[in-house]
């Protein structure tokens, strides 16, 4: 499976999975990433993201 946060595979065994409320769940492979995304609410910029191509306008 792959971090909702930073889409870096996660092996078998490790990472933290939170369920919301309404049902959803969101796998993350370090604390960092839970950080972010639940506590903080932060979404990475795809052009900031390493290996990963975006278009150009």
């Amino acid at each position: 499976m792959k971090c909702t946060h930073c889409s870096k595979e996660i092996p078998k065994g490790t990472g933290t999975m939170y369920v919301y409320k309404i049902g959803n769940i969101s796998y993350f492979c370090s604390n960092r990433c839970y950080k972010n995304e639940i506590i903080l609410h932060r979404k990475l910029n795809p052009k900031e993201i390493r290996g990963k191509k975006v278009a150009a306008k």
